[in-house]
């Protein structure tokens, strides 16, 4: 018969695991809400570029910097934040970048002109940065056990849907009742949320031995930085101009000082010889077209929605629910499915659906009915819920534990990497072929060639054709549309493309279980 104390010994052995594994999951719920908080910006933002257009008075070209100075210093930075994360400590890295992050959020709401508001999108980018990465390393350390830590990562992954999904519902109920200011709030609400929880429910954690590389911060973030704003400004301005070249310039010179002093460096900020795993490089990859197609697709929808079927922003936002409702609900199964199957029949599976899905988007005409769409982005949604989580669990799943932080840093700016690239060439795609389509509908049509081009030009500025004769402006208003959604079915088109090709090195080099070496 035991004893009292051997009773109180017995009966205690339970709770504390019991109290650590509740605490993994609060710490889990507290790290997702302010990955989410980045992810309802992006939407949000976006929803909201019309009535900042308009209120601002700017230009075209000076547009594209509102969303994308935001995903500039996110992909410059997110791998160096993942460095400090480790360094420092990840929960104080997280804490600085929800801190930044509202600040950025606040300049927001009260910014009164465009240069402001590209300022403080840039200082929310910066928050981002850090918050990506240390959320998923201290995901990554709360959770030891490699199978119960890829259903984490796909809850973290399924937040970032759901960030996705909340940001334009949000916008367009705001937009209908107050000015753009007001899209900002959101994040200010969940940024003060996220930091009064986080000292509550989330340890402390850092690597034990790691060693700050400057020269390597530097050189890595000069190099993605020049890259990724040479990708932008090309889009936006032509990749021919001078600041382009130079951008790409500056992007040749500082990728080679890089490699070659990381490949030398006794405690490198990324670890190259990672990438000599092709299993590694592969996923590093996949989570950049991931995000390519999802983002890209994403754009060129909403494209459609606002300029053909002429959808408000709410309408918007409840029309790409399709997309982001399975990809919350898939993502939550997909680490566990990856677990069961492989990783790489999972992530083949994931690209082939988000494939067929740009592909079956074809079928949208510029008269059809939503029923059309629909179809596509459903399969699109829950393709992209098997890419995510798979692909960031087998990233984190295929280093030792100690470089959980790097591996978070890299499929972090890959990913978001593959967030610009698909709106710049997806998006160019398409607005640089509009005029080309435009002129061969008009000329079709028997419209001479001096006038289709003057009409052409108006069009692409989005000018009015009321003052235009009458059997003039009929036959724009049925080339618009029709020129319009020919130049997104190229967009959707390169995208299946590129997802379809994406299939056969995952088959060739992923490995079919991730495993910690």
């Amino acid at each position: 018969m035991l004893s009292n104390s051997q009773l109180i010994t017995a009966a205690g052995r339970h709770p504390a695991p019991t109290i650590e594994r509740r605490r993994r999951w609060f710490a889990l719920f507290v790290v997702c809400l302010g990955a989410m908080m980045t992810f309802v910006n992006v939407s949000s933002t976006i929803s909201a570029l019309p009535p900042i257009q308009d209120d601002l008075h700017m230009s075209a070209s000076t547009l594209v910097w509102v969303s994308s100075a935001f995903s500039l210093a996110v992909v410059s930075l997110v791998l160096s934040a993942g460095t400090l994360s480790d360094l420092f400590g990840r929960r104080r890295v997280f804490c600085y970048g929800v801190a930044v992050f509202t600040l950025g959020s606040a300049f927001a709401v009260a910014a009164p002109n465009v240069g402001l508001l590209i300022t403080a999108q840039a200082v929310m980018g910066l928050g981002a940065a850090a918050v990506l990465p240390s959320s998923l390393s201290i995901v990554s350390h709360a959770f030891p056990d490699q199978h119960e830590r890829t259903g984490a990562i796909s809850v973290w992954a399924g937040c970032s849907g759901l960030g996705l999904a909340i940001g334009p519902l949000v916008a367009g109920a705001l937009l209908g009742r107050a000015s753009w200011h007001a899209v900002y709030l959101t994040n200010l609400v969940l940024g003060v949320l996220a930091l009064v929880l986080t000292p509550l429910f989330v340890a402390e954690s850092k690597h034990p031995t790691r060693r700050l590389d400057p020269a390597g911060v530097l050189l890595g973030t000069t190099a993605i930085a020049s890259a990724t704003y040479a990708i932008i400004q090309g889009g936006a301005s032509g990749y021919g101009r001078l600041p382009t070249v130079v951008a790409y310039a500056v992007f040749a010179v500082s990728l080679a000082a890089f490699v070659r002093l990381e490949l030398r460096h006794h405690d490198p900020m990324l670890d190259l010889r990672l990438f000599k795993n092709a299993s590694f490089a592969t996923v590093m990859t996949i989570g950049a077209v991931t995000m390519f197609g999802f983002v890209g697709i994403c754009l060129l929808t909403v494209l459609y929605l606002e300029r053909i079927a002429h959808a408000s922003a709410l309408e918007t936002g409840v029309k790409l629910l399709p997309m982001f409702v399975p990809y919350i609900v898939v993502s939550a199964f997909a680490g566990r499915l990856a677990h069961r199957v492989g990783i790489a029949p999972v992530l083949a599976t994931g690209l082939t659906l988000m494939g067929a899905a740009a592909l079956a988007l074809l079928l949208v005409g510029p008269n059809s009915g939503y029923g059309v769409m629909w179809p596509g982005l459903f399969v699109a949604g829950v393709g992209s819920a098997l890419l995510v989580a798979p692909s960031t669990a087998a990233a984190v799943n295929s280093v030792p534990p100690l470089q959980a932080g790097m591996a978070a840093g890299s499929v972090n700016m890959f990913r978001q990497l593959g967030s610009v690239l698909g709106p710049s060439i997806l998006g160019t795609l398409a607005t640089t072929r509009f005029p080309k389509y435009l002129h061969e509908q008009l000329a079709s049509a028997g419209v001479p060639s001096g006038t289709a081009e003057a009409v052409v030009g108006g069009a692409a500025h989005h000018s009015s054709a009321g003052q235009l004769p009458a059997p003039l402006a009929h036959t724009l208003s049925v080339a618009v549309p029709r020129a319009f959604t020919d130049a997104l079915h190229l967009g959707w088109l390169v995208g299946g493309v590129v997802l379809f090709l994406m299939v056969i090195p995952t088959v060739l080099f992923v490995r079919q279980r991730p495993a910690t070496p």
